[in-house]
């Protein structure tokens, strides 16, 4: 038999392939294509909120590597100190040069509309400033994992839209007010006597209080759709008032 005559029947006895219908094919691959879509406009939106929130990522700091110390600590500092410290040990990155890692401290965590928000800071040996945050991904209740924070250390900062970055250098650098996804503000006292912080703005006047190890503070502030900008006036435990402050949420 020869090998053109094998082929032939070979193909004979091999099974008809179903014909499948176009309308179904063009809707199958419709929402595949939109799934994808739309996977990546989630995947996009969390990478920029994630900037814009901790302000943090215009650049990649290039310094010699350090030696880090864990801190022996059960529950999220633990989770928050290990991410850091991992972070630290690749290759350049704004980690670099770490040295010993102090203890991470909370610096907000409230409930948003999309879940909880949690910011955590450290600074180090060798004056790296370092965050932790979790957008609406951690439930905020047990340990989260490693997979469910951002994280970083140094880089550059966003001040305003008019003047440009700067270089992370204290913990009070971080945060603002942002209305990307929905009004929130937190951050760091930069007076440590403060005790609360007045949140102003048009259609917004709330009291926050300041945490006392990390002197952190923040809150959503649904109130605030549509307003730029809010004025915080940090109050001591006498009700004085140490200083103010005005932030603007990023643009774009």
């Amino acid at each position: 038999m020869t090998t053109d005559s094998l082929t032939t029947r070979i193909t004979a006895l091999s099974p008809t392939p179903p014909t499948l219908d176009p309308d179904w094919s063009e809707a199958t691959l419709a929402g595949i294509l939109a799934d994808d879509r739309a996977a990546a406009r989630t995947a996009a939106v969390r990478r920029r909120r994630a900037r814009r929130r901790t302000a943090i990522g215009l650049g990649l700091a290039l310094s010699a590597v350090g030696t880090t110390t864990a801190v022996a600590l059960d529950g999220p500092i633990e989770v928050v100190s290990g991410a850091i410290m991992d972070f630290a040990r690749q290759p350049n990155t704004t980690g670099n040069g770490l040295g010993e890692l102090h203890e991470p401290e909370l610096v907000a965590q409230f409930d948003t509309d999309h879940g909880v928000f949690a910011f955590w800071v450290a600074t180090s040996s060798s004056g790296k400033v370092c965050y932790a945050m979790s957008d609406g991904v951690w439930d905020g209740t047990g340990t989260p994992t490693k997979q469910e924070l951002e994280y970083g250390c140094g880089g550059a900062i966003w001040v305003s839209d008019d003047l440009p970055p700067q270089e992370l250098t204290a913990p009070e650098q971080l945060g603002g007010y942002f209305t990307d996804s929905e009004p929130l503000v937190y951050g760091i006292s930069p007076w440590p006597a403060a005790t609360q912080v007045r949140v102003q703005a048009a259609g917004v006047d709330r009291l926050l209080e300041v945490r006392a190890d990390s002197h952190g503070y923040g809150a959503a502030l649904p109130e605030a759709a549509g307003v730029p900008r809010v004025t915080l006036t940090f109050l001591d435990a006498h009700g004085r008032v140490l200083g103010t402050q005005v932030k603007v949420a990023p643009v774009g």
